[in-house]
């Protein structure tokens, strides 16, 4: 019985981190050339020179792990932003 309580506490707070991401939402670099749409069911939109393509994305504390057709990429958060490879930033866009 003990073992059972321990898997349903750990899915549980692994279902809670998912949806509590607070990620949801566009993300897009200064230049407007690159942005992010994050939807609350793990899928993120990846728009690059007005080319999109669906990938898949989860937190893991205050990593984003982004699995599209070129493998994964790794942000960092921070605050309202994600730091990227090569120094890419990513800024939270204010919904309309």
């Amino acid at each position: 019985m003990t073992k059972t309580r321990i898997a349903f506490a750990l899915l549980m707070s692994g279902l809670l981190t998912a949806c509590g991401s607070g990620l949801e939402g566009t993300y897009e670099d200064e230049a407007g050339l690159s942005s992010y749409e994050f939807h609350s069911n793990g899928k993120v939109d990846i728009s690059v020179f007005g080319a999109t393509v669906r990938g898949d994305y989860k937190v893991e504390k205050d990593r984003v792990l982004i699995t599209g057709p070129q493998g994964t990429i790794v942000f960092v958060r921070k605050d309202d932003a994600l730091e990227g490879p090569m120094g890419l930033q990513l800024q939270r866009r204010p919904s309309s």
